[in-house]
């Protein structure tokens, strides 16, 4: 027995317990960049336009089909004057929003002009041209939402089809009561 055998040999008890005990290894579920990152471009919207602006908000309110929302109305409540206040609601709600979005476009076209005089005076006349683009979008945006507003009032077909289409789901749940109330009593 030599020197170094000392080290080599186990005890007996060393023998029989494996030092590691074998864990069963357990398949964890792939972690996917699109999970924890989103690659997505900030400035891009839902209707496919290249750049959300505040308008789009606006667009996206008149687009709403309050169809559905009338009909559960009239089933939870069949009275004309709850319709009423219903349809004036949905005109407040879009008031509003115009307040909002012009806030923020008023906002923007005074950033704007801040940016504009300042890197006039550092002499960045591409930029400035940059400035002055973005301006006049902001402008003509802003045009088109007092546009807006004033056809709202005049009841403009474009401006009022969300009550239309409240009104109309509002009218076919108050008819299915009136069906249903037919029905019962046969």
């Amino acid at each position: 027995m030599g020197l170094f055998d000392v080290f080599k040999r186990k005890s007996f008890s060393e023998q029989n317990i494996d030092p590691q005990p074998k864990v069963e290894e357990q398949v964890l579920p792939e972690i996917k960049e699109q999970d924890f990152i989103d690659n997505s471009d900030p400035n891009a919207s839902d209707s496919g336009l290249s750049v959300a602006m505040p308008i789009d908000e606006i667009y996206k309110y008149l687009q709403i089909d309050f169809e559905s929302r009338g009909y559960e109305d009239a089933l939870s409540n069949p009275d004309i004057s709850y319709r009423d206040m219903n349809k004036k609601l949905i005109i407040s709600n879009l008031k509003v929003l115009f307040k909002q979005v012009k806030q923020n476009y008023i906002d923007s076209l005074n950033r704007t002009d801040f940016h504009i005089k300042s890197r006039s005076q550092a002499g960045l006349i591409d930029i400035v041209d940059l400035l002055k683009n973005r301006k006049d979008m902001l402008d003509n945006h802003f045009k088109e939402i007092t546009k807006m507003e004033e056809d709202l009032e005049k009841g403009e077909d474009y401006m009022i089809g969300m009550l239309l289409s409240y009104e109309r789901g509002f009218l076919r749940g108050f008819a299915a009561l009136s069906l249903e109330t037919l029905n019962i009593k046969r």
